[in-house]
């Protein structure tokens, strides 16, 4: 499908940048951040760059149903401030958005603020610079920052989430303009996230979570796993929007003495399930009777994840006794093809 040129005139190079970012703005492709022109010449070479034809199709994103070729890809890609070499991850993200178990569209239009969350496993975490380690969830780097803008320019400018049209999230949220990191797989003692889901270590992965809030667990460090997991878990409690699942971005720290005492991964899932459950009083009754019908609660409890297969693990960040949860669940995982 030929996207269509627009012709841009400027006595200046800082004009016609300002005048793109201006036209861009107005048209509502962008998320009010100042965007890269996606000129013919950038999307021949982003496209090149994909190993694929300009016109194929990726997926049809909801709600507007539109065409996520390699081409109309390309071009949220470049206003995002991406290297064409991002351009196989990008397509990735998109391919794993767009599964039809994946709730996209209830996303793209709910008042919540849901939003994809990435996570990049394998070899091309080094390849591209995809941060993993200290401050992989913060600034400062490009591939994350505009791998995970350009999926949410695609959601917009191709499945049409524009805010306020078909978007109606009340608040919003910051996570929607960029929420990416790597596996720390080098800090890891167990298995990385896309080994566990059947690929092979030299494999690299993009996975995306349906994912809502956020939340950074501080302390725990030097009394032994039980207290360390029990300091996880006080802080991961039922919470409306974060449902089917929670992800567990784990320090290098805390995965390390886990592991020395002698935890598997399974263990861990297994017992912070045990401990992230509060008494029914606790919650209203209308939440309360949502969780148990989910399979999430019985006549005493309410938990946060119907089975400790829900509890995902994953190894991140730098140094210190930190860790971060995230109500995220639905895991899809797709391959990332270099043709």
């Amino acid at each position: 499908m030929a996207q269509t040129t627009i012709d841009i005139e400027s006595d200046s190079i800082e004009g016609l940048l300002t005048e793109a970012y201006e036209y861009a703005y107005d048209q509502g492709w962008t998320d009010g951040l100042p965007i890269i022109p996606p000129t013919a010449q950038a999307v021949r070479k982003f496209v090149a760059a994909s190993g694929r034809k300009a016109d194929d199709l990726i997926a049809l994103l909801p709600p507007r149903k539109g065409c996520a070729s390699v081409e109309a890809i390309a071009v949220s890609a470049i206003m995002a401030g991406c290297r064409a070499e991002y351009m196989p991850v990008v397509i990735a993200a998109v391919e794993a958005v767009a599964d039809p178990s994946y709730p996209l569209e209830l996303m793209q239009v709910t008042t919540n603020p849901m939003t994809p969350f990435l996570l990049v496993n394998g070899p091309v975490r080094d390849q591209l610079e995809i941060n993993y380690r200290t401050g992989c969830l913060g600034p400062g780097w490009r591939a994350n920052a505009t791998i995970g803008r350009a999926l949410r320019l695609v959601l917009v400018n191709i499945g049409g989430a524009l805010p306020g049209i078909y978007s109606k999230t009340s608040f919003g949220s910051p996570l929607r303009y960029s929420y990416i990191c790597g596996e720390n797989e080098e800090g890891n003692p167990w298995t990385p996230f896309h080994i566990d889901r059947g690929f092979k270590a030299t494999d690299s992965t993009v996975t995306a979570f349906k994912a809502s809030n956020f939340c950074n667990i501080s302390g725990g460090e030097g009394v032994g796993p039980e207290e360390i997991l029990r300091q996880i878990a006080t802080n991961m409690p039922p919470m409306y929007g974060g449902g089917d699942g929670a992800l567990l971005l784990l320090g290098v720290n805390h995965a390390q003495a886990l592991h020395e005492a002698g935890l598997t991964k399974r263990d861990v899932q297994q017992r912070l399930w045990e401990l992230a459950r509060l008494p029914r009083s606790h919650f209203a009754a209308a939440f309360e009777s949502t969780e148990r019908a989910a399979g999430r609660g019985d006549d005493e409890n309410v938990w946060r994840a119907s089975s400790p297969e829900e509890v995902y693990i994953v190894v991140a960040g730098g140094p210190g006794p930190q860790n971060v949860y995230i109500g995220a669940g639905m895991p899809q995982t797709r391959l990332v093809v270099s043709r």
